[in-house]
């Protein structure tokens, strides 16, 4: 097996990370990118500021996914997307979207848990330009991994109440997507968002 170091194609350093994480991050010039068969590809990313109250925090990267919503037809009984659909510019059957897809390896509970909870309340915050020192959890989802799941977020945000999802023919299309990385702390319950 031949070991071959990874430089940054923004700046040509050589990148070194401690853990494997299919991001990589140079220190140099804070550029973030992943490699696939076709070479290095670019990833915008943000990175949310905490208070400095927060305690011991991390970071969690999500893929925040701007989305349009398009419903067809539906026969939908209360749920995020009945709600929603009321303020979508343009009339009920359609409009923009952002949905926080978790990117790091969690079980399937927190998974829906912070998916939910992220794209039914987006989370405001200003934007940092490195990690302060806190840890950064390794990325496990690709973009186009992320896509795919977008669908499941949306149903799984109608399908929260029983008896509530009749049927639904919608059509969801990525607009934009950006890593977004978010403090959180431990806490009882799982991790907790730090802003």
């Amino acid at each position: 097996m031949k070991v071959v170091q990874v430089k940054c194609p923004n700046c040509e350093q050589i990148i070194y990370q401690k853990q494997k994480d299919p991001m990589f991050l140079c220190q140099n010039c804070g550029t973030i990118h992943f490699r696939d068969a076709s070479g290095p590809h670019k990833v915008p990313y943000e990175i949310a500021d905490s208070p400095p109250s927060a305690g011991q925090r991390y970071y969690l990267p999500f893929w925040r996914l701007q989305c349009h919503f398009n419903i067809r037809s539906r026969n939908v009984e209360g749920g995020f997307l009945h709600k929603l659909s009321a303020s979508f510019r343009g009339g009920d059957n359609g409009g923009m979207l952002y949905i926080f897809v978790p990117a790091s390896e969690m079980d399937t509970q927190t998974f829906r848990r912070l998916a939910v909870s992220l794209t039914t309340s987006p989370p405001r915050y200003g934007a940092r330009k490195d990690f302060n020192g806190a840890e950064r959890v390794p990325t496990a989802m690709t973009h186009d991994e992320a896509v795919e799941m977008a669908d499941f977020v949306a149903v799984t945000l109608e399908a929260e109440k029983p008896g509530t999802l009749q049927y639904l023919d919608y059509e969801l299309k990525v607009q934009e997507a950006m890593l977004v990385y978010l403090p959180f702390i431990n806490t009882s319950g799982g991790p907790g968002l730090a802003l």
